[in-house]
């Protein structure tokens, strides 16, 4: 191997593993978005549906009307269902990014195991 085609090597092996920096750090941030989402997600599920609240009191308190109420339950599924889309969404990013990385990292070791080879 020639001294010119070694310092190639050494560049690309450097490029690659700043990209891989890139790509692991974005995967990172990747997954804790999807953290966050499963979560909100959860919590949205668990949640009981709006009830009519007791007051011990005994003074009067306005019911919600059942337009009111459908009107709550449609906005909660609409969440659910936009958590839910997220999710896929950032399950699909992580797995690309995994792959990338995967491919930068089998690159970088071809290049580091080129010399003692040839």
């Amino acid at each position: 191997m020639t001294v010119s085609s070694e310092i190639e090597d050494k560049t690309e092996i450097r490029q690659l593993e700043k990209t891989m920096a890139r790509v692991q750090q974005e995967s990172q941030a990747t997954y804790q978005q999807f953290l966050m989402t499963q979560e909100l997600r959860r919590n949205e599920m668990l949640e009981l549906p709006v009830l009519t609240p007791s007051n011990p009191s005994g003074k009067s308190i306005p019911i919600p009307s059942y337009e009111e109420m459908n009107r709550l339950k449609q906005e909660r599924e609409e969440r659910i269902e936009s958590y839910t889309a997220d999710l896929d969404r950032l399950y699909a990013r992580y797995k690309a990014l995994e792959n990338e990385r995967e491919a930068l990292f089998e690159q970088i070791k071809r290049l580091e195991q080129k010399p003692a080879e040839e």
